[in-house]
């Protein structure tokens, strides 16, 4: 066990000026002192780059890399690129960190020689802090246990099924301690948004394949920003269906050889109609077209053969209710639950 090994930590910065000091300061303010704070300016149009020049002039482990617009994968890639770290935490530029997330994450990982290292978070609304709790108690990972870990990752099964609302709930780049070694060694890059719709999954499930132990700690380190209750229902856009198809395509492709996370991978083709009808309830056009929209989702032969294999012995009887419609294509039914899931969703 090395003593003070370097950590890396990757910020993408787009943008966010108002946001960006609290963010360096939860950085720079960290307990443990032996870091490097890699800072990609992803062309941003406001002053983020100006504030983020004044930290590079007063703190000497502060990089700032100026790049042209990329998007967030982009500016990740060319984060990781120029970490020499041993090991690396990514942090979302409007967000921040407890002071003492990398010496607890870094103790536990060297304490317990594990590859990676988890944690909870806080949702940071305005005016109040939401902890969410994805791990109740320290756990640790190895053998069978890192195995229903990345099942989890890659999709709900099982028990977890209770709770299908929860598919994402580890699969953020941030609320995590990786060794670098492993990112390095495997190339593991993230993908283009534009290409797959949402990138940590896909990373996390190359990560994941590579590693064979982890930690998770009961604390909630990271403070996730969320200015609006109702940002599961985000507008619909024509591409994002084939993007999500996408994503399931290459998931397959790193999962192909890992013969137990077949279900995990068709449960969670099944639970992304969640995601997916919540944003065309929510999206522009008038009725007729949205459930024109909702019936190409739900006739897609993925999608249809994985309602098929869902287990539905496990799921709430609303789900069980919501699930069924999809199975059986009652459109106009799943329309009516999805509007109404939206109200409670913008309402919570």
């Amino acid at each position: 066990m090395k003593e003070n090994p370097l950590v890396s930590i990757v910020i993408p910065v787009y943008n966010v000026e108002q946001y960006l000091r609290q963010c360096l300061d939860s950085v720079i303010g960290q307990s443990y002192t032996n870091l490097e704070i890699i800072c990609v300016n992803d062309g941003s149009p406001d002053n983020s780059i100006d504030i983020l020049r004044e930290y590079e002039q007063k703190d000497q482990r502060v990089k700032v890399i100026d790049i042209e617009n990329q998007g967030l994968s982009g500016a990740r890639n060319v984060g990781t690129s120029f970490c020499t770290g041993e090991f690396l935490l990514y942090l979302d530029s409007d967000d921040w960190v407890d002071i003492e997330t990398v010496k607890a994450s870094l103790h536990a990982a060297q304490e317990n020689d594990v590859d990676l290292v988890l944690w909870n978070y806080k949702k940071e609304f305005v005016g109040y802090s939401q902890p969410v709790f994805v791990f109740k108690e320290k756990s640790f990972f190895k053998g069978d246990e890192y195995v229903e870990l990345y099942q989890r990752l890659i999709g709900l099964t099982g028990e977890l099924l209770r709770h299908p609302e929860q598919c994402d709930s580890i699969s953020t780049a941030w609320g995590k301690l990786y060794k670098m070694p492993i990112i390095k060694k495997h190339e593991i890059r993230f993908v283009d948004t534009k290409i797959i719709g949402t990138e940590d999954l896909l990373f996390n499930a190359e990560v994941f394949k590579f590693c064979s132990s982890a930690i998770a700690l009961p604390d909630c380190f990271n403070h996730y920003r969320k200015s609006n209750a109702a940002s599961l229902t985000k507008n619909f856009k024509p591409e994002f269906f084939q993007q999500s198809l996408e994503l399931q395509r290459r998931l397959r492709q790193v999962c192909s050889d890992v013969d137990y996370l077949s279900q995990s991978l068709s449960n969670r083709t099944a639970l992304t109609l969640i995601g997916l009808g919540l944003r065309v309830v929510s999206s522009k056009g008038g009725f007729l077209q949205k459930v024109k929209r909702l019936k190409q989702i739900i006739s897609e032969p993925s999608y249809k053969e994985a309602f098929r294999m869902l287990e539905m012995k496990y799921l709430p009887l609303h789900w069980k209710v919501f699930f069924g419609c999809a199975k059986y294509r009652l459109t106009y039914a799943l329309f009516f639950l999805l509007q109404v899931m939206r109200r409670i969703v913008v309402h919570h």
